[in-house]
């Protein structure tokens, strides 16, 4: 992206991508009217409205205005052209859309991923760990993110602020940088999730392993199994706490299976506790889990059912009164 192509996107598109909707509507849909960004305001004091020579510019009484680029300049404190125009290309995952043209608020626009342009027949391309590069994992700041998790999976803001990353990486074969939410696992390595529904993406970078996540009971004598994060991060909002009684294996693939089994045998739980899915493989990994371990594995799954997770169920109200763990 340059900077013309930036200051062509369609920017209330933008900014609800950022996380900000308008307070008002005038002229028609010519001029939006937002509460600043920048700041705290009592009263809405920054507005876009259809420019000259490019489709939106913005203004803000109690600061300055401009472009799109010069909005991402002063919304991120950069003065680098090359990282503003990085930063902003990110909540497009790489491909923004451009609107010479825009359209009138209320109008259909695309979808909020849609822009990506990148089809079901192409996604083996990018889950090939070895083309994943990694550049940083960060505490989560980008409002895309904060607003999918929050929205869409229903997870507080203060779980997703307690265990989750910002990740970057860079995609080889794409040669693109892209970001994701992640966790950190055992191995130094982080397993990593694209924050869409339609954008079915997750893989790993560095290494892939199970990650542990200690609980706030003294002896941590109970154990339990999730398969995802979200799974996770679901089982706490449903207790309605930052952190579980017992310790806690996220799996984030059935595939670690052999990993929690040598974790597990590492050391002396009293009981473990099986929350994963009410689908064939979820099913199938619970015997496995019961095989091995026998009397001390307490299937958790029949307690969220007729949902297939706990996610599902989590945004499905699914009280959690009988749930242990």
């Amino acid at each position: 992206m340059n900077i013309t192509q930036a200051n062509n996107l369609d920017f209330p598109e933008l900014l609800s991508r950022m996380g900000f909707e308008p307070v008002a509507i005038k002229k028609g849909g010519d001029q939006l009217i937002y509460h600043s960004p920048f700041r705290e305001d009592k009263s809405p004091s920054f507005n876009i409205s259809r420019g000259e020579k490019y489709p939106w510019v913005w203004n803000d009484f109690g600061d300055s205005g401009g472009t799109v680029i010069d909005f991402i300049l002063r919304y991120q404190g950069h003065s680098n052209f090359k990282k503003a125009l990085r930063y902003l290309e990110s909540f497009y995952f790489g491909t923004p859309k451009t609107s010479p043209k825009p359209k009138r608020v209320g109008e259909n626009q695309q979808n909020l991923f849609s822009s990506y342009g990148q089809s079901a027949q192409q996604s083996p391309q990018i889950l090939a760990d070895r083309e994943l590069e990694f550049i940083g994992a960060t505490p989560v700041a980008n409002p895309l993110i904060y607003r999918y998790l929050i929205k869409e999976r229903s997870i507080p803001r203060p779980l997703i602020s307690r265990y989750l990353l910002e990740v970057r990486y860079f995609n080889k074969k794409m040669d693109k940088e892209f970001f994701a939410f992640g966790m950190k696992n055992r191995s130094g390595g982080y397993e990593i999730r694209a924050a869409s529904d339609e954008y079915k993406f997750k893989s790993a970078l560095i290494a892939r392993d199970i990650t542990i996540i200690e609980g706030s009971q003294p002896l941590r004598s109970s154990l339990n199994i999730v398969e995802g994060m979200t799974d996770f991060l679901s089982l706490c909002a449903m207790y309605s706490v930052q952190e579980l009684a017992g310790d806690t294996i996220i799996l984030h693939s059935l595939s670690s299976y052999n990993r929690a089994i040598e974790f597990i045998k590492s050391r002396a739980y009293a009981m473990i506790y099986t929350f994963l899915d009410n689908d064939e493989a979820g099913q199938k990994h619970t015997e496995r889990f019961k095989e091995e371990f026998g009397q001390l594995v307490v299937s958790q799954s029949s307690l969220f059912a007729p949902y297939e997770d706990l996610n599902a169920a989590l945004k499905a109200n699914q009280p959690p009164k009988q749930l242990a763990g």
